[in-house]
């Protein structure tokens, strides 16, 4: 899926849709303008829940309405967005509409989304986002290097590769 149709998606949501979201995993690099992978889908949550799935239907509508399968927005994140502690503190405004905010994650909260699965995609993603909001990262830089020592500490089931991959994004952040 290429930058402009996630942003024309982006655009229509925040006119359609109401209430607070944030646009997570490897949606955030395009919308930024960082063009390295394609992505397959649109992740797009929101961020206090409601009842219903209203919400969701009009995220399958704006799909379709730009040519996209419906499959294409995927909600999936939220469990992983509501497993981070003091997630809604660390939220960039990316768009805002008349009745909707779409927020992106700064680098602290895209880091912290990414280390549980921590793929070699994963690692990749977050090395882009570093250099490309470079300054929020030097002004996250200490809370972002406790952030992933505190996953190894934690980390009692990770891989060797997992573990690998968490030391190298580690060794980068402090250079």
């Amino acid at each position: 899926m290429n930058p402009r149709t996630l942003k024309k998606f982006i655009e229509i949501a925040s006119d359609r849709l109401t209430g607070e979201w944030v646009v997570i995993g490897g949606t955030v690099l395009p919308i930024l303008g960082v063009e390295y992978r394609v992505t397959l889908d649109i992740d797009l949550i929101r961020i206090r829940e409601k009842e219903g799935n209203s919400d969701s239907l009009i995220l399958m509508e704006i799909a379709e309405q730009i040519g996209l399968p419906i499959e294409a927005v995927n909600q999936a994140g939220a469990y992983f967005f509501s497993k981070v502690e003091n997630a809604n503190d660390h939220l960039v405004i990316l768009r805002k509409g008349s009745k909707c905010t779409i927020y992106r994650p700064d680098v602290w909260l895209y880091i912290a989304l990414k280390l549980g699965r921590f793929t070699e995609t994963d690692l990749e993603d977050c090395l882009l986002m570093i250099k490309h909001l470079d300054e929020e990262f030097q002004s996250q830089k200490a809370g972002i290097i406790q952030l992933i020592q505190g996953k190894i500490k934690a980390s009692k089931s990770g891989s060797d590769q997992w573990l690998n991959r968490v030391h190298e994004l580690l060794k980068r952040c402090q250079k």
